[in-house]
């Protein structure tokens, strides 16, 4: 066995060999049009992935079972269970809490009786996300200020309660529609 160790929310994933890997995109757009510019925009971080590999022996299918458990679980809302992530390598990269994404993937290997499985966590809230949270809410806390210096009470919904796509779609959809 390997000297990795990972663990969601408490709950050891215990494979043979087990390789992980840290992703982050950079989202750009190409603006050069039929030139041959390379200007390019700027459309973002993406959430961190973690894309596990292992072995399972056929001897403990239970692993197996409880790794396609852990993918199917729910939250009390019915969205994807989020986990804890326990590694050095997450930890690292400050990467804290995920759901699984895409694929669980399982193939057999009998020149191993094993089974090599694959798998993608996705990070929930991504550091990039929380940074322009807390951008926001400073400005609008700046904003909020009366001219004599008097907070001045701020009835707009929280910046924490919005997902990224009603702040980042509706929201921009809405303002620009005139809605309250």
């Amino acid at each position: 066995m390997s000297g990795i160790i990972l663990a969601l929310s408490g709950e050891p994933i215990i494979l043979k060999n087990m390789l992980i890997n840290v992703s982050m995109a950079f989202a750009e757009q190409d603006q050069s049009g039929q030139t041959s510019s390379t200007t390019k925009s700027e459309q973002g971080v993406k959430a961190k992935e973690l894309k596990v590999t292992g072995l399972v022996d056929f001897e403990t299918p239970e692993i197996l079972t409880k790794l396609y458990a852990l993918g199917e679980a729910k939250d009390a809302g019915g969205g994807l269970q989020k986990y804890r992530i326990a590694n050095i390598l997450a930890q690292a990269v400050n990467f804290r809490e995920a759901t699984f994404s895409g694929t669980i993937e399982t193939t057999a290997q009998a020149d191993k009786m094993a089974w090599q499985v694959g798998f993608t966590l996705k990070e929930h809230v991504s550091v990039s996300e929380k940074r322009q949270a807390r951008a926001g809410k400073q400005k609008a806390q700046t904003q909020s200020q009366g001219d004599e210096g008097i907070a001045v009470e701020d009835l707009s919904e929280p910046e924490e309660t919005r997902s990224w796509f009603e702040e980042n779609v509706l929201k921009p959809a809405n303002d620009a529609l005139g809605g309250e």
